[in-house]
């Protein structure tokens, strides 16, 4: 059985600020994509709101284990399967917005990988030990992450914007360090606190790239300037 310390009030308020930033960068994607394609946009609208929800659900967990020394498991458990599918839904829909797609063929693809990774999990908790179930989703949610990363990376260097496709390609590769510390199952406090820290620096970090990606006329008067 899990311990967890015991969560200051600060660690816990201070949780939100990462959900916070990486919602602002969500938003500026989806409002993107929603004017590049009506239909893709919903996709990444609705795989953004389900990232959200999940940071806010964790970031509520943690704040009632302050609080009150309340364990939610719905709170703590819900993460993983939800951001599985909202990884893939937001990289379906930022992929399949340049793309002349019938309305079948871009709903059936994430409508079968949410079901199919759902369901797996769903097996996995019922039939195989401990926690299979959250090492495969945290699989999907990375392959769905990666391929988004690579997404937003790509659309940064096409428009010359070098310092968005670094920030994009830096976001990933905290993820993957902060999925290694996720992972420990016995956390002391000063590694919460610099888990989160980290996360909030470069989820400031991505929500500054998204900023600049969605507005490259801003990236095109800097290098005016600079000529």
């Amino acid at each position: 059985m899990t311990t967890y310390p015991e969560f200051p009030l600060s660690l816990a308020l201070q949780n939100y600020m990462p959900v916070v930033l990486s919602a602002i960068g969500f938003a500026l994607i989806a409002r993107m994509v929603q004017r590049e394609h009506a239909l893709a946009g919903r996709f990444v609208q609705l795989g953004a709101g389900v990232l959200i929800v999940a940071g806010v659900m964790k970031a509520s967990w943690k704040l009632a284990m302050a609080v009150a020394r309340l364990d939610v498991p719905l709170f703590n458990q819900a993460f993983f399967p939800m951001i599985a599918p909202g990884f893939a839904l937001m990289a379906w829909g930022l992929w399949a917005s340049r793309r002349a797609l019938s309305i079948r063929a871009l709903v059936l693809p994430p409508a079968a990988v949410v079901v199919v990774a759902l369901g797996v999990a769903a097996a996995l908790a019922s039939f195989a030990p401990g926690r299979t179930w959250a090492h495969w989703l945290i699989a999907v949610a990375t392959i769905g992450n990666v391929s988004l990363a690579i997404l937003l990376t790509r659309r940064a260097l096409e428009q010359r914007n070098r310092l968005a496709a670094a920030l994009f390609v830096l976001n990933l590769i905290i993820t993957f360090a902060l999925s290694a510390i996720a992972g420990m199952p016995e956390k002391p406090l000063h590694i919460h606190w610099t888990e989160q820290i980290i996360s909030t620096i470069s989820n400031a970090g991505f929500a500054w790239a998204a900023w600049l990606i969605t507005r490259p006329h801003v990236q095109v008067a800097v290098r005016a300037a600079t000529a």
